[in-house]
């Protein structure tokens, strides 16, 4: 998740496209910028919606930088952008997955694994099918590999979790409740490896200390030593993710 800093207000006609949604658990008026750079304003109840744009004006130069981050560290990978993908990388399980696509007429959507070949076909009547077929291929991916992952980590570190559950999260790669139950998103199948592991470390030490205190941090630190060049990685690393996986 990204808030803002107050900056200068420019004319309301020079802010970027946003939508808004109101949440019963905000305590004020936040600006969030998902992986994809979607700009989304977060609005408790009582705020008035007719403030709404004069308050992402007054955030409007760090929306400015912060989607003209997002898009340097694309711009390496102009692939990324492709609406259905030719070629999918999972990085954090080393895969690599042709796609065949056939757009036209059928019924209904479907994706087959081909067996022995790391490659997919895809059979839809449009690109949305596909895309929605894709990203139903990736959470049952993220389902059989990331939480038995958790549950290993879980385990030998002596971090006992209850449920763990797979997401399609727009601005944050995992989450832990007060039950001990976690979150992970789905997304974090094209990470690192060893970013994707000190996200786990991350959420599990929750389960301790639902806070980011020092005792927090240091417990943190005794399972994964490098965390603090870990977390900038992790702050990074929306540039891997594919348009086409990050929730609409």
């Amino acid at each position: 998740m990204h808030t803002s800093q107050k900056d200068s207000t420019p004319p309301l006609d020079q802010l970027p496209p946003y939508r808004v949604r109101v949440s019963a658990k905000a305590k004020r008026a936040q600006l969030q910028v998902s992986m994809n750079g979607q700009v989304e304003v977060v609005i408790p109840r009582r705020f008035n919606p007719a403030h709404v744009p004069a308050f992402v004006a007054e955030h409007h130069r760090w929306l400015e930088r912060t989607l003209a981050r997002l898009k340097r560290q694309r711009g390496d990978c102009p692939e990324l952008y492709d609406p259905i993908p030719s070629h999918i990388f999972l990085r954090a399980l080393d895969e690599r997955w042709d796609v065949q696509r056939q757009l036209g007429d059928c019924a209904r959507a479907g994706l087959v694994e081909l067996p022995g070949a790391a490659a997919l076909t895809l059979r839809a009547p449009n690109q949305a099918a596909c895309r929605a077929v894709l990203r139903q291929w990736l959470s049952a991916r993220a389902k059989s590999h990331l939480v038995p992952w958790v549950r290993t980590l879980s385990a030998e570190l002596g971090l006992p979790c209850n449920r763990i559950t797979v997401r399609a999260q727009k601005t944050r790669w995992g989450s832990c409740s007060t039950r001990r139950n976690i979150n992970i998103n789905r997304n974090l199948l094209f990470l690192a490896p060893a970013v994707v592991r000190y996200l786990f470390v991350h959420e599990l030490c929750h389960t301790v200390h639902l806070n980011h205190s020092r005792r927090y941090w240091a417990l943190v630190e005794r399972f994964e030593p490098d965390y603090r060049w870990l977390d900038g990685e992790l702050t990074r690393s929306g540039r891997y993710v594919p348009l086409w996986a990050c929730p609409d």
